[in-house]
Parts: C-alpha cells; sequence; structure tokens
C-alpha cells in the first residue's frame, strides 16, 4: 500500500463531512421553520451518519481501487476519531457505551462501501 491511501481516506474524509454538515443544515431548517420536533427524529442523525460514512468509503475505495476494506476502515475509524476529539475537547463530553457501539457502526459502514467502491469501478476485460 503505497501513500496513495491518505489521498482515498482524504477525499472519503471530506465527502462524508460534506454530507454529514448539509444534512445538519437540512435538519436544523427542518426544526426551525416546521412543527417537526426534536423527540420526532432521534434515530434520523445515526442514519445520516451510516450513510455519509457509507458513501465516503465508496469514494475511499474507488480511489484506491484495491483492499477496499481496509481503506474504508481506516476511513471510518479516521472520521470516527475526529468526531470524538471533536465531542471531547470541543465539548468536554466524555462518549458512552451507546457512542462506542454507534463508532462499530460507522466503521462497519465505511468498511462496506469500502469495498463496494472498489469492485463498483472496476475495470471489465
Amino acid at each position: 500500500m503505497s501513500r496513495h491511501w491518505l489521498s482515498a481516506v482524504t477525499y472519503g474524509m471530506i465527502a462524508a463531512i460534506i454530507i454529514v454538515l448539509a444534512s445538519a443544515f437540512l435538519l436544523a431548517s427542518l426544526l426551525r421553520f416546521t412543527s417537526y420536533a426534536e423527540t420526532n427524529g432521534s434515530i434520523l442523525p445515526i442514519i445520516i451518519s451510516i450513510v455519509a460514512l457509507f458513501i465516503g468509503g465508496v469514494i475511499s475505495g474507488s480511489k484506491m481501487k484495491e483492499k477496499g476494506l481496509l481503506i474504508g476502515a481506516i476511513t471510518g475509524l479516521a472520521y470516527c476519531l475526529f468526531s470524538l476529539f471533536f465531542q471531547y475537547l470541543g465539548l468536554d463530553q466524555h462518549p458512552s457505551l451507546n457512542q462506542y457501539l454507534f463508532f462499530v457502526a460507522n466503521i462497519a459502514a465505511a468498511s462496506l462501501g469500502g469495498a463496494i467502491g472498489v469492485n463498483l469501478f472496476a475495470l471489465k476485460h
């Protein structure tokens, strides 16, 4: 595995972060301008994060073109570490057991996306 993996992980991370930020903006707008209550969609941010990491894994796997499970897992782990550091250092909150299970689900989604991304854009002979 050459240094190309860092570029692939960066592309996947950027894609996942952009998707999460755009979704957060849409959810905040939905909460502000409609009668939609925060308690109605407690599972929605979890689903958005998993989908964003799946797409980030697909992008990193397609950029790397090999070892999709590994590059997807690295992308998911990097995103989870970024989230954990932001939560711990920026918000001064300690993660719970549920949060760690959520991180495992995110890494699994990114790994699956990486495996699909490697094979999705493979050249057919």
